[in-house]
């Protein structure tokens, strides 16, 4: 085949074309050729928009949920303390409903070293007179004995009392002394009837004894004010 002869200024312009293909492809690959701003194509004018709103909410959705999550726990925490308080009263109900059926223990009104003490330290003294005076050792057996244990029996009863413990046995110990002595003053009233001394101090033994019959019969002492249980309204 036989090619067409070419002119020369077809060859000049494959030349040119060439090297302007060339100069784009080494500008492509090496980053210079870049499309100027004013060539770009415009954003949309909503897009930022779009975005600002998108993201607002995104954001304005995470405190929405921890200040929900924070309302449910105190809620919860609201009806646990309801509960334990509705638990603690019904609690408060029933130990006051067992306090008002539990029965108060019976006691007398009045503590038996109230009489007891001074009824020991009047026949302690009277017999420690009469034995001076006369030197008699039925002041001693009558007087001062009797005196001294009831005196020492009464004073036991009441640090018993003030530490809230039983002072039965004390009682019973005076009310025991007070019923020999009625019984022994009685004896000799009657076989001398002189008022002075043995009809007073039989009558007042005689009063004593009674007065430790009650208490005992009572129920003891009355217990202390602040170990004593409130009334019931």
């Amino acid at each position: 085949m036989v090619k067409s002869p070419v002119s020369p200024s077809q060859s000049h312009m494959v030349v040119a074309a060439a090297q302007l293909r060339g100069s784009a492809t080494v500008a492509r690959r090496h980053g210079a050729f870049r499309v100027p701003s004013s060539c770009r194509w415009p954003r949309h004018p909503l897009a930022g928009s779009l975005k600002l709103s998108v993201s607002t909410s995104a954001v304005g959705g995470k405190p929405f949920g921890f200040g929900a999550k924070i309302a449910t726990k105190c809620a919860n925490e609201n009806t646990r303390a309801e509960e334990l308080n509705s638990r603690s009263d019904q609690a408060g109900e029933l130990v006051a409903a067992v306090e008002d059926v539990t029965p108060q223990k019976r006691s007398a009104k009045i503590h038996d070293f109230c009489f007891g003490i001074p009824f020991g330290g009047l026949l302690f003294c009277m017999g420690l007179l009469g034995y001076f005076f006369s030197r008699s050792t039925v002041s001693l057996v009558l007087g001062v004995a009797p005196g001294l244990a009831t005196l020492l029996l009464g004073t036991l009863s009441l640090n018993f009392w003030r530490s809230g413990r039983s002072s039965f046995l004390f009682i019973l110990g005076q009310a025991a002394i007070s019923a020999v002595l009625a019984w022994k003053y009685s004896h000799a009233y009657l076989l001398t009837n002189r008022i002075l001394p043995w009809g007073f101090y039989a009558s007042l033994s005689t009063a004593m004894a009674c007065f430790y019959a009650y208490v005992l019969l009572a129920g003891g002492n009355p217990p202390p004010k602040k170990l004593a249980p409130a009334p019931s309204s």
